[in-house]
């Protein structure tokens, strides 16, 4: 029974339905309406939006999960069983180029649990002379904002100053819509401003845990596409 299981576990045809599975239910996901305990889900770590939105919601993301995590499996046992199978061969790139690209996808999806599991996702409007605070009791707070009136009157070229929060405060830096702030694993953008009545960021603040494991998962699997392509041109 246990062969049976590993037998199946490791197939190739299984893996391919998985995906397909994964790719219905997405495909499903994105055309149901549920409003605005749906649209949260951009708003939020992906296992608490699963916590609190209605099962009638979020079915098709709880066995999009499921079916990710066999996924995962399958892609582990596949490379172990394929490692094995040719281990003679004396071609070791070609061997050992796919299960690069296996381990490669391995790490993009825990570094979407870890983002699932601790990620934070929040926009906040602060005024000048607000703080924004942090787990760790730690603070920053907004400075100046600045930026140009274009011809149609609307603001251009926006940015804030950021100071820290302790007794003798001092610029530590400016955001702009393309250059965020990080501070500890969060990272600070600047979405939009006004500078009228009074002056008035849109900070969306971001936590991902797992963007190191994403970035490592994403090279790994460029790396083993490419050795494998050079591999069967040379052939």
């Amino acid at each position: 029974m246990f062969a049976k299981l590993y037998s199946l576990l490791a197939s190739l045809g299984l893996g391919i339905w998985l995906m397909a599975g994964v790719i219905l239910l997405l495909a499903i996901g994105s055309f149901s309406s549920g409003g605005a305990e749906a649209s949260s889900i951009n708003d939020m770590a992906l296992f608490s939006w699963l916590m609190e939105a209605p099962l009638a919601y979020s079915w098709w993301l709880w066995l999009a999960v499921g079916l990710l995590a066999i996924l995962a499996v399958n892609t582990l046992l596949c490379s172990i069983d394929s490692l094995r199978n040719k281990r003679q061969r004396k071609n070791f790139i070609s061997l050992i180029a796919p299960q690069i690209m296996h381990a490669g996808f391995l790490f993009i999806v825990l570094a979407h649990l870890f983002s699932a599991y601790g990620g934070l996702k929040g926009v906040m409007q602060v005024n000048k002379g607000e703080a924004i605070g942090f787990p760790d009791g730690n603070a920053v707070t907004i400075g100046n904002i600045n930026g140009d009136i274009g011809p149609m009157g609307m603001l251009t070229g926006y940015s804030a100053e950021i100071f820290d929060n302790k007794e003798n405060s001092s610029k530590i830096a400016e955001i702009s819509p393309n250059h965020p702030f990080f501070y500890k694993g969060f990272g600070l953008y600047l979405k939009d401003a006004q500078l009228y009545p009074q002056q008035t960021a849109l900070v969306e603040i971001h936590r991902e845990p797992g963007a190191g494991l994403a970035l490592v998962g994403g090279l790994l699997f460029t790396v083993g596409n490419v050795v494998l392509l050079a591999a069967r041109r040379k052939r």
